[in-house]
């Protein structure tokens, strides 16, 4: 059995950011089952290491690959880790200078991960305060002058 260290959390989050599916896979498992919050289309849960992995490319095809997830915090007991994270993200196609919660997404959450033998099996998102409000805003499809976006 695997324990889970601040070291092992932290290679999983850098895994994620190398897009290289085999490297993924050696910190997440094959089985995993990931909780995305929200109302839009990603939302929901994912099953299987593909279906996190497609969540993952349409957040950065949303964010033009602005997303960025930092982990300032992660408090780890037995077989789960709970990381506290700030996320930023600017909508694909926003003008530069937008403050609009539809295109300038900046949360801080929690993510709750559930480890066997050094890999994620579970996980879980939440955003705290006015976040998940924030989060339905940048992820709608209709901006704030109405109109039409793809997601």
């Amino acid at each position: 059995m695997t324990t889970v260290t601040p070291e092992l959390v932290a290679a999983a989050y850098a895994a994620l950011l190398t897009g290289d599916r085999a490297e993924i896979a050696e910190y997440w498992s094959e089985d995993l089952r990931f909780h995305a919050p929200g109302q839009h289309r990603f939302a929901g849960w994912h099953e299987g290491l593909d279906s996190f992995l497609d969540y993952l490319a349409g957040v950065h095809v949303a964010s033009g690959g602005t997303w960025q997830t930092d982990v300032l915090h992660s408090v780890i007991g037995g077989d789960h880790s709970v990381e506290l994270v700030r996320v930023h993200a600017v909508r694909a196609g926003a003008k530069p200078d937008s403050t609009s919660p539809f295109d300038v997404l900046e949360i801080t959450g929690a993510q709750i991960s559930r480890w066997e033998d050094g890999k994620v099996v579970e996980g879980t998102a939440g955003y705290f305060g006015d976040g998940a409000t924030n989060a339905n805003q940048w992820w709608s499809p209709i901006g704030p002058n109405g109109e039409r976006r793809d997601v």
